[in-house]
């Protein structure tokens, strides 16, 4: 937390690590039940898990501010926005839109929790990129 110089930024970042790294080993070690639970078929196990390891890659690159600092982070912490809130959208558009038989409801739920102390976290470290 020493190398963020913010408490409640380092915090913010810390419980989106570890909520990431949650998606990471759902995507990449329970494949098929993250698939099912989610009423996807079993054809997109190729897909979720190249979405896992690019996240692992991700998770990876925030466990190194941690560790390196934040000077020179600014394009990975621009680009993670963007594919949140992405995400975010997605799932809520997904949420209103999509079959009422499955819910993504805990997804949608979680990735807005995220999201926001993502957000809080970035607005507060920005200047430090």
């Amino acid at each position: 937390m020493q190398k963020y110089g913010d408490t409640p930024a380092a915090i913010a970042m810390i419980l989106v690590t570890l909520g990431s790294i949650f998606y990471v080993f759902q995507l990449i070690f329970m494949t098929e039940a993250w698939l099912a639970e989610n009423g996807i078929g079993a054809e997109a196990i190729g897909l979720a898990r190249v979405l896992g390891f690019t996240w692992l890659g991700i998770v990876v690159v925030l466990v190194r501010t941690f560790i390196s600092g934040l000077s020179g982070t600014s394009a990975f912490f621009v680009a993670l926005v963007i594919a949140q809130i992405g995400i975010f959208l997605n799932l809520w558009h997904q949420h209103f839109t999509a079959d009422s038989a499955v819910s993504i409801m805990d997804d949608a739920i979680i990735v807005t929790v995220l999201t926001a102390l993502l957000l809080f976290g970035w607005s507060r470290i920005r200047s430090k990129t």
